[in-house]
């Protein structure tokens, strides 16, 4: 995954939201091509890679919503907004909307990740 392009942070979803929360929690994540999943290194968690997909798993993205103390909340029927540092996320869910904020606020409104993630 050499080439990368460049994304609205209010547009990322799946395994490219998913790429950008891990860079801007300065984790590794790595492209598991055969899998279509971002991995991180089990270098830094007990010696196992494993699927990271905070935009999908309430077990990853808690302790972010918790360690970035975000403000969350459903707006109209199906729309969530959550806030990190004066930035907002907005998406479907709770947790693409926090991901999402998380990613602003930390990298800002417009984000690189890997072509294929796309």
């Amino acid at each position: 995954m050499t080439q990368m392009i460049e994304v609205k942070t209010a547009e990322l979803i799946g395994p490219a939201l998913d790429w950008a929360v891990a860079g801007g929690a300065s984790d590794t994540p790595y492209w598991a091509r055969m899998f279509q999943q971002c991995v991180l290194t089990g270098k830094t968690h007990g010696g196992i890679d494993f699927k990271y997909a905070p935009s999908e798993y309430w077990s990853q993205c808690g302790h972010l919503i918790e360690k970035h103390l975000l403000s969350l909340k459903m707006t109209g029927t199906e729309t969530w907004v959550a806030i990190v540092e004066e930035c907002n996320g907005i998406g479907p869910t709770p947790l693409i909307a926090a991901c999402r904020a998380i990613v602003a606020a930390k990298l800002g409104d417009v984000v690189s990740v890997p072509a294929e993630l796309i």
